[in-house]
């Protein structure tokens, strides 16, 4: 469940980037909690339609996205779930991964006789709907329709992390929080989407550490 708690310690760190993607569309894509929490409190200043289809969000056992699709499909419901083609540079190279574009989430459009949470929640690969308390808020129509206007012919979002995060090779960082608040460091290169490798000079040593990018800033 997403709570307020969750919200204030993830504020401000989700990243803004300028890309073809709309700016909305990376912020879906980072922190998944915090995503969800602003879609259903903050995104949509209309009322939803009651009587209506309206998409939820639902929680899946981590890595199990598509096989709980796969057996929300066979109960005749519409799922949705984003895919990401993401481009990973490691060691110089680069290499093409397809993965779900929220991780352990994807959506439901639910007539409100749909709206079944205990069958939802027993659903092989799924964990079950994001609440706030007793209530299961639905999320705007135009987030859902804004990822899928971001697919390409096949379908996926392209995610390129050098457009999100702005930092090159031998760039001076300082981090941001966390063990090595205040530190100041040379940015290596990205290692998947959440770890970004640094050199560090700590005590006359020079040392290669990894942090999340959102703790990092320009010097």
């Amino acid at each position: 469940m997403i709570g307020s708690r969750q919200w204030q310690h993830h504020q401000g760190v989700v990243p803004i980037v300028q890309s073809p993607i709309s700016d909305l569309v990376y912020r879906l894509h980072y922190t998944s909690e915090l995503v969800i929490f602003r879609l259903v409190t903050h995104l949509d200043s209309q009322p939803p339609v009651q009587g209506n289809h309206q998409w939820f969000a639902i929680r899946t056992k981590p890595r199990q996205e598509e096989l709980a699709k796969l057996h929300f499909e066979r109960q005749g419901l519409e799922v949705y779930l984003p895919m990401m083609n993401v481009k990973i540079t490691h060691a110089r190279k680069t290499s093409v991964q397809v993965r779900p574009f929220f991780s352990g989430y994807l959506f439901l459009h639910l007539s409100p006789g749909q709206r079944l949470w205990t069958a939802i929640r027993s659903t092989v690969g799924a964990i079950g709907a994001v609440q706030f308390g007793s209530v299961y808020p639905p999320l705007p129509e135009r987030a859902i329709e804004q990822l899928k206007q971001s697919e390409d012919e096949r379908g996926l979002i392209e995610l390129d992390l050098k457009k999100i995060y702005p930092f090159r090779n031998g760039d001076a960082v300082r981090i941001k929080g966390g063990a090595f608040e205040g530190f100041e460091a040379l940015f290596v290169e990205m290692r998947g989407e959440e770890r970004a490798m640094l050199l560090l000079n700590w005590m006359h040593r020079c040392m290669s550490v990894e942090v999340h990018p959102s703790r990092l800033v320009k010097r």
